[in-house]
């Protein structure tokens, strides 16, 4: 008795058998009444129809038009629909409402990370988590931890970046693309951590998976994920081997294939797929390796191009900053790093 009156169920849960017939006739009412809250919405036919098709706009822009005009985009979307989770709905349009939320957010965080801005774009990315997780919905859990990985490998934080690679890991389905970039995640936090034995274990699981993937992987929201996975296998492998940096295990030998092999890849893509960023950043990983193989010309080179993509992101400059360091300690005299030093220093991230 005292635990039905703890749990809210007070004298109704403790009818006396004689009454209980009465009781359980008032309830009829009573279990109709729950039905048409249930159904009680302020929502219209075509809310959601509006609202996939505002996701499929903002999945498409993202890769390719200004950070801040996709960011305000998605921001108002965001807003909204937070007022309408707050509002009379069903329970079905709840979920859906809380995966659209995520989406959201997910889109958000990468924005805000572009923008420069790690620190909302962790709060987006963990609000993009916190909602999927709460509808269900595994893969945008992923998404979201890619997303955390993401932003804490670029802010110096490969602890951070591992624990969120290992929680997407347990999300991800493993015939799905995000189950290699995630390892390779995984993989590149370890090595910037100067763990070789957990970056080639990492990058073990990831190429064992890469290999059983669907020939059609699924989509994003409308984009396709299969790039996902290969800039998982090639760029940010190129990263980890840059980031070990031992010339005598052959690490920039190993940075420069996997980096041209990134680059060979983006370039290759159908327009609709290709990231001007991801190529900028495959270029600057391909200098990274040069430069380390002591070929500063030609490292110089490829960071010039990289800094002429027509998407400058606050993390592409920021490689770019790394390269500018590693050229001018090693190779300051050369004609072709101070031409780089100079468009370095006049380049200026999209807004």
């Amino acid at each position: 008795m005292k635990r039905r009156v703890a749990l809210g169920l007070g004298v109704a849960a403790a009818v006396a058998p004689k009454v209980l017939p009465r009781v359980l006739g008032d309830t009829a009412a009573e279990a109709m009444e729950f039905t048409q809250r249930a159904n009680a919405t302020a929502l219209g036919r075509d809310t959601f129809a509006h609202l996939e098709s505002a996701l499929a706009t903002l999945d498409r822009r993202q890769n390719f038009d200004p950070p801040a005009d996709v960011f305000n985009s998605a921001r108002a979307y965001r807003v909204r629909v937070a007022e309408l989770i707050d509002g009379p709905r069903t329970p079905e349009e709840s979920r859906e409402l809380f995966v659209c939320a995520a989406w959201l957010s997910e889109i958000l965080a990468w924005m805000a990370q572009y923008l420069g801005d790690p620190l909302a774009a962790e709060a987006w990315a963990t609000d993009a988590y916190h909602h999927a997780e709460q509808a269900g919905h595994d893969v945008l859990c992923a998404f979201a931890s890619d997303a955390l990985a993401s932003i804490a490998i670029y802010s110096n934080q490969p602890a951070r970046a591992l624990a969120a690679a290992q929680r997407g890991i347990a999300k991800a389905p493993a015939r799905h693309p995000l189950s290699v970039r995630l390892r390779t995640q995984a993989a590149r936090s370890h090595a910037r951590l100067g763990d070789r034995d957990g970056f080639q274990e990492m990058f073990r699981q990831a190429s064992d998976l890469h290999e059983r993937l669907p020939a059609r992987p699924p989509l994003r929201i409308v984009m396709e994920t299969g790039s996902l996975a290969a800039f998982g296998m090639t760029g940010h492998t190129a990263e980890a081997y840059i980031w070990l940096g031992d010339t005598e295990w052959g690490d920039f030998a190993r940075a420069r294939h996997h980096a041209q092999n990134a680059l060979d890849i983006e370039l290759a893509w159908p327009d609709q797929s290709k990231s001007p960023s991801r190529t900028a950043m495959a270029r600057l990983d391909l200098a990274l390796a040069l430069a380390g193989l002591a070929e500063p010309e030609e490292a110089a080179e490829l960071g010039r191009q990289a800094l002429n993509t027509s998407r400058l992101l606050a993390a592409v400059r920021r490689r770019a900053g790394e390269l500018d360091r590693v050229l001018n300690e090693r190779y300051r005299g050369l004609g072709a790093v101070q031409d780089f030093r100079e468009a370095y220093r006049n380049s200026r991230t999209v807004r």
